[in-house]
C-alpha cells in the first residue's frame, strides 16, 4: 500500500529546489544600478526575456537562428521607467571574448537591440573595480543621470553663445564651442580625481599645474597628467587612451622627478556582424564609389551603443586622467616612506 513515509525515505525521490537568479559578479552590477538609478525613478529588472522587452512585429523577418535566440535568451538587466524599457545592461565575462558561440549570440543580441532602438550597455569586470569608492559603472550612470538634468541648460548656454558670435570669431573653434557633449564633459571628470588632487596638496604639498596657481610658489612639487596616444586598441571594439603622470619642483620644471605612463581601454562599439571589414581594406579599393560602399558595409556592421552622457571616448580619457593622479599619489607615498626610514 502507498505510504508517504516510504516516498520520503526513498533514495530515488528527487526534490525541486531554488537557484540564484544572479551569479558571479552580476550581484555587484545590480547593486550599482540600484544605487545610481532607483532614486531617479528607474526600476532594474534582472533576467528579462528578450521577447518580453522587444516586440516582434508580424512583418519582421528573422532567420531561424535569430528567432530561436530571440525566444529563449534574456537580458542580464533591463532598466525601465514607468514600465517602459529604457536600456539593457549585459555583464560580459571572459567567455564572451573567447567562445565562438557566445560571441555569435552576443552579435545577435546587439542586432536585435538595434532593430528595436533599445540601447545596450555591455560591461566587464573592469567597470566594477572600486576607485576611491567609485566604480566606472557608477561614473557612467552618474553621467547618464546628470545629462538628463543638465542638457536643457547646456543647450540654452549654447544658443545664447551662438547669438553673440561676431564675424571675426574663429570658425575653427565652433565645432567645440557649440558641442554640448564637450561642455558637459568639462563639468564631469571622474569623481575621485578631485579627491586625489586635494589629498596631494593636503598630505604632500603637491599642487596640480592646471589649478590654483597661487599655490605653486609654496608647493614642494608640481604635478600634471598629460594625454598621449588615443584611438582604437588591438581589439578594435575598444578605445585606448594613454596618459603620462609627471612631477617636478616649482623652480626646476625641466627636471622631471617622476614620470609614469598609464593606459586604459574602454569598449567603444558593439559588432552587429561576427566579421567586420577591416579599415586596412579601404586603400586597396579603386574609385570613390567602391570606397563609399565599403564604408557603408563597415558602418552597418557596427553600432556605437552610446547612452546620453556616456561617450566611450570621454569615459576612457577621464578615467585615464584619474589613474595618472593615482600614480602621482603612489610616488608621493613612496617618497614619504623612504624619508621616514632614513
Amino acid at each position: 500500500m502507498w505510504c508517504p513515509a516510504q516516498i520520503e525515505s526513498s533514495s530515488d525521490w528527487t526534490m525541486m529546489h531554488t537557484k540564484r537568479i544572479l551569479s558571479f559578479l552580476e550581484p555587484r552590477v545590480y547593486t550599482v544600478l540600484q544605487r545610481q538609478l532607483v532614486k531617479e525613478g528607474y526600476r532594474i529588472l534582472p533576467k528579462v526575456r528578450l521577447s518580453d522587452a522587444i516586440n516582434k512585429d508580424t512583418n519582421d523577418h528573422l532567420s531561424d537562428r535569430d528567432f530561436g535566440y530571440y525566444t529563449r535568451a534574456h537580458f542580464d538587466f533591463l532598466v525601465t521607467k514607468d514600465l517602459d524599457p529604457v536600456f539593457a545592461v549585459e555583464f560580459d565575462g571572459v567567455g564572451h571574448f573567447q567562445d565562438d558561440r557566445a560571441i555569435e549570440n552576443d552579435v545577435i543580441k546587439n542586432r536585435l537591440c538595434k532593430e528595436a532602438s533599445l540601447p545596450l550597455l555591455r560591461i566587464t569586470s573592469s567597470e566594477l573595480r572600486e576607485h576611491d569608492q567609485v566604480t566606472l559603472l557608477d561614473y557612467m550612470l552618474m553621467r547618464y543621470v546628470s545629462w538628463q538634468k543638465e542638457y536643457p541648460s547646456i543647450m540654452k548656454e549654447i544658443r545664447e553663445f551662438a547669438a553673440e558670435i561676431g564675424p571675426d570669431y574663429e570658425s575653427d573653434n565652433l565645432a567645440v564651442d557649440l558641442d554640448p557633449s564637450f561642455r558637459f564633459d568639462l563639468k564631469h571628470p571622474f569623481p575621485a580625481r578631485d579627491t586625489i588632487v586635494k589629498r596631494l596638496w593636503r598630505n604632500h604639498n603637491i599642487a596640480w599645474s592646471m589649478v590654483r596657481p597661487e599655490r605653486h610658489s609654496t608647493a614642494a612639487y608640481i604635478c600634471d597628467v598629460t594625454f598621449g596616444d588615443r584611438g582604437p586598441s588591438e581589439n578594435e571594439q575598444f578605445y585606448k587612451c594613454a596618459t603620462r603622470a609627471l612631477v617636478w619642483e616649482p623652480d626646476r620644471p625641466e627636471r622631471i622627478l617622476f614620470s609614469e605612463n598609464v593606459s586604459v581601454t574602454f569598449r567603444s562599439w558593439l559588432p552587429l556582424r561576427t566579421h567586420v571589414p577591416a579599415p586596412g581594406m579601404f586603400p586597396l579599393l579603386r574609385g570613390a564609389e567602391e570606397i563609399i560602399n565599403q564604408f557603408k558595409i563597415r558602418v552597418e556592421s557596427m553600432w556605437f551603443p552610446q547612452l546620453p552622457g556616456i561617450n566611450p571616448w570621454d569615459i576612457a580619457e577621464n578615467y585615464a586622467e584619474y589613474l595618472g593622479f593615482r600614480a602621482v599619489e603612489r610616488w608621493a607615498n613612496s617618497v614619504r616612506e623612504e624619508e621616514r626610514l632614513t
